[in-house]
């Protein structure tokens, strides 16, 4: 009896180790497979998508990989919506016309606006102009604006603008429209006419008047809008004309003459080096706008006009004394689809014409089945110096696509 307790003992002594042993890989096994679950538990928080056949291996997580999968759909579209917001803005503005006129306007009234042959209907593809603008950062914004022509491509607009600078103060930087006058500072689709006025061409720019350059402008703390610009720019008014240094000034003032009349009244100032040592060009001009838009309607009233003058100092081959010239035109949008529209106008003669005083007058009439296209036909009838009278007819077609910002009021 003795014997058989001993040798029980001893077997449950060296059964112990054995015992140990056997419950150590079971122990190991639990351990690897919280692991392995708490690793998975770990991806599907970052996102990362699931192992093959896991969603088939547990129902249970599968419940908590469906809020899983929301959360990682929910961080893609929201990555997607920020690459989007930091895209650009883009438009496209195209034109195009019909012209028709009863002389050589090449010859005789050489201009930049659409026009065709002597006697002969023509089709003209005038510009597609495309607009590039986005917000930098906090601190400032860019706009770019490439006009495409048949005489090929051009950068007309592309500068940086400041926003959060103090004291009303603000900055642009590029190349840009100078701040002179109105209408010089309008891409052409904003225009209520079809063609810009023969003054315009003939005494500021061919074009624009514009340049690679700084224009600092302040808004003044009045009761009204007032806004002093100071530019300094290289500018080549036309083909002919070597860039230069050009100083520019301009003081525009906006009044609110009751809930739906608006008055608009600027002066312009400006002075560019001209070949040879102490040669200048000055420019000056003034320009009137007064809106009136009840307040319930769509339909508005705008008349505006502008006067310049130029003067060379110093200049060789230049003309004597002070030229002037002006427009004046009223335009009248009748509710949503109709404008109508006159203005008259007069500038010094060009090309084979004789010298004098070339006069213009102009009917237009619009049809806009939308915000983002219109139908013009204008009529004009140029008189210039000897008698030599001219009609001239443009049909255009303008639309535009994509998103395109506002343009100064």
């Amino acid at each position: 009896m003795r014997s058989q307790v001993v040798a029980s003992w001893l077997a449950a002594v060296l059964a112990l180790p054995a015992v140990g042993g056997a419950q150590e890989p079971v122990k190991d096994e639990a351990e690897e497979t919280d692991r392995k679950k708490l690793e998975e538990d770990i991806a599907r928080e970052l996102g990362a998508p699931p192992a093959p056949g896991e969603a088939q291996a547990s129902p249970q997580p599968g419940a908590a990989q469906g809020g899983a999968g929301q959360g990682a759909a929910g961080s893609g579209d929201a990555a997607r919506l920020a690459r989007l917001l930091m895209l650009p803005d883009l438009s496209a503005v195209v034109s195009g016309a019909m012209a028709y006129g009863t002389y050589d306007i090449e010859q005789r009234s050489p201009r930049s606006g659409p026009f065709g042959p002597e006697g002969k209907p023509a089709f003209l593809f005038e510009e597609l102009e495309l607009g590039i603008q986005a917000v930098v950062d906090p601190y400032a914004r860019a706009d770019a604006f490439v006009a495409f022509t048949p005489e090929g491509a051009e950068i007309e607009e592309a500068y940086l603008t400041t926003l959060a600078l103090p004291a009303g103060l603000q900055v642009r930087a590029g190349k840009l429209f100078s701040p002179f006058g109105r209408q010089n500072q309008q891409h052409p689709h904003a225009w209520e006419f079809v063609d810009a006025p023969l003054a315009q061409s003939r005494l500021l720019a061919e074009e624009a008047l514009s340049g690679a350059g700084v224009d600092v402008s302040w808004l003044a703390p009045l009761p009204w809008f007032a806004t002093l610009h100071l530019a300094g720019q290289s500018t080549a008014p036309g083909e002919e004309d070597p860039t230069a240094l050009t100083g520019l000034a301009r003081l525009e003032q906006f009044f609110s003459l009751g809930d739906a009349v608006t008055l608009g009244v600027g002066v312009s100032a400006a002075r560019r080096d001209e070949p040879g040592g102490g040669a200048f060009r000055d420019l000056g001009g003034v320009d009137l706008y007064l809106r009136f838009r009840p307040l319930q309607s769509r339909s508005y009233l705008a008349l505006s006009g502008e006067l310049y003058a130029r003067r060379f100092r110093g200049a060789e081959d230049a003309p004597d004394g002070t030229d002037t010239g002006g427009w004046a035109q009223a335009f009248w949008r009748h509710g949503r689809h109709l404008g109508y529209g006159a203005r008259y106008e007069w500038a010094p003669s060009a090309g084979e014409a004789a010298s004098g005083t070339e006069q213009r007058a102009a009917a237009l009439l619009a049809w806009l089945p939308s915000e983002f296209q219109r139908l013009r036909l204008q009529v004009a009838y140029d008189r210039r110096p000897g008698g030599e009278d001219g009609l001239e007819t443009l049909l255009q077609l303008e639309f535009g696509l994509g998103a395109h910002g506002a343009h100064p009021f």
